[in-house]
């Protein structure tokens, strides 16, 4: 991973913490969206935690489809792309896969100008992407090539019913491209948990 990465686990390393680290996708903890991070996990070093296992991938069939908005539903409209220069890779896919499926393409068919199945993932969300499929990337839902909505975006990103979202939807757009990934962040929390439980439960 390079010079940085080295770098972060030496800084880490020397400000006192073992460190753990490794790279998840969302797409493998129950969300429909395609989202790779770098995680990092410190102990204090005093805790002599030598060992740590990341979470392991689960088993979840889930589609961008099945977290859509109600077709109809009139707070999408803003959200339709009407262009004279789409250009169909193949058509929707009749099979759902934990990824996502490249249908088509606009324009030059460039980072944002790609068109997915929503029988597959969502690409990664995004605070600054460009293109016409900018942030949230554009998909073929029912027979129109859409942008995902703010609420749709709480959803592929795992966010719970309750969290409210900013009034501005570009400010939206811009909290989630930011942000991780909660079933992912909730999973890496219950490992720490469980280590220390197991630490604890050595000590006593």
């Amino acid at each position: 991973m390079g010079r940085t990465h080295a770098m972060t686990l030496e800084l880490l390393g020397k400000a006192g913490y073992s460190v753990f680290d490794q790279i998840l996708n969302s797409s493998n903890f129950g969300v429909p969206q395609k989202r790779e991070r770098l995680f990092f996990v410190g102990f204090r070093k005093d805790l002599q935690i030598s060992q740590f296992t990341f979470p392991s991938p689960l088993s979840v069939d889930i589609a961008l489809e099945d977290i859509l908005l109600p077709e109809e539903d009139p707070c999408l409209e803003e959200l339709i792309i009407s262009r004279d220069d789409v250009k169909w890779k193949e058509k929707q896919p009749a099979t759902r896969k934990n990824r996502p499926l490249r249908i088509g393409t606009v324009g030059k068919g460039g980072q944002g100008e790609r068109i997915y199945s929503v029988k597959g993932h969502a690409v990664t969300l995004s605070a600054y992407g460009g293109g016409i499929g900018a942030k949230t990337g554009m998909y073929l839902v029912g027979n129109r090539i859409r942008r995902l909505h703010p609420e749709e975006c709480k959803r592929v990103m795992g966010f719970p019913k309750e969290f409210i979202l900013h009034e501005k939807r570009n400010v939206s757009y811009k909290q989630f491209g930011n942000s991780v990934a909660v079933p992912v962040i909730s999973a890496i929390a219950e490992r720490i948990e469980n280590v220390l439980a197991i630490m604890g439960k050595q000590v006593a």
